[in-house]
């Protein structure tokens, strides 16, 4: 019996398995209200956008400046570092970089994995914005 081949099978599955949990992680927070809504009638936006990177995160370095600039055209784009702001990445239950979540009256209506999410943002912007 060749047990390198067990072996590398194994670690081919626990990747597999461990990829496929980031993946689906993003459906379950689909249709849940905003983990930072407060209770102010007043702090009610029609939309949001948060987006979760990290420094050391490759995508994210090229996505980054560009959600910034949104951030500072649309005060509903938020950019969280999750290296010094892990907590609120848990309230939304990202386990990985870059992660763009949407909401729309405070329920997120989509999250989107990876540097492809900035046409997302683009698109759920111009949605909104008249």
């Amino acid at each position: 019996m060749n047990y390198t081949l067990i072996f590398f099978l194994a670690i081919a599955v626990l990747i597999v398995i461990y990829f496929g949990q980031i993946y689906l992680s993003k459906f379950k927070l689909i249709g849940e209200t905003n983990p930072l809504q407060s209770d102010s009638p007043e702090s009610i936006k029609t939309w949001q956008v948060y987006y979760f990177h990290s420094p050391h995160c490759g995508a994210c370095k090229k996505t980054t400046p560009v959600v910034n600039d949104h951030h500072e055209r649309h005060e509903q784009v938020t950019s969280i570092d999750i290296s010094s702001d892990l907590e609120t990445a848990q309230k939304f239950n990202i386990k990985a970089t870059p992660t763009t979540v949407f909401l729309e009256n405070n329920v997120v209506t989509n999250v989107e994995l990876g540097s492809s999410s900035l046409q997302s943002i683009n698109d759920f912007i111009n949605k909104h914005e008249p």
